[in-house]
């Protein structure tokens, strides 16, 4: 149970890197217009792994099995929490719908892939080692 807390923890690390992100594309990234949104999608999908990398290794005594658990749960958390941002917005759950349209320059859909397939990569890649 330690180890899905402590997976949890890394998750909830993510999140500040994911309004930092937001608010990069937001002041800075917006000059490059209709590049703006995928770049952003790009840069967090990279720093998702980046965490993974550095931080799932560090959870003792798992198998194959939990990294795919840790995957699973940080994606389902991640569209929990973006759910929340669009009911808040008031935009429910057609706005998480149309946040995977990768047709309108958002790049959520490869964000949330991320989530679900970091741990599992950086569990194949130290395996490697």
């Amino acid at each position: 149970m330690k180890k899905y807390v402590f997976a949890f923890l890394i998750w909830v690390m993510i999140i500040p890197i994911a309004i930092l992100n937001g608010g990069f594309r937001e002041y800075v990234l917006v000059n490059l217009g209709v590049l703006a949104r995928p770049l952003s999608g790009i840069i967090l999908s990279v720093c998702i792994f980046i965490v993974a990398y550095l931080l799932v290794p560090k959870i003792k005594n798992c198998v194959k099995r939990d990294y795919i658990i840790f995957g699973i749960m940080w994606f389902i958390l991640t569209n929990l929490f973006d759910l929340s941002s669009y009911i808040k917005a008031g935009d429910g759950f057609a706005g998480l719908l149309q946040s995977y349209n990768i047709f309108t320059g958002n790049l959520w859909l490869l964000v949330v892939l991320s989530t679900l397939f970091s741990p599992i990569i950086v569990m194949k890649i130290k395996e490697k080692k």
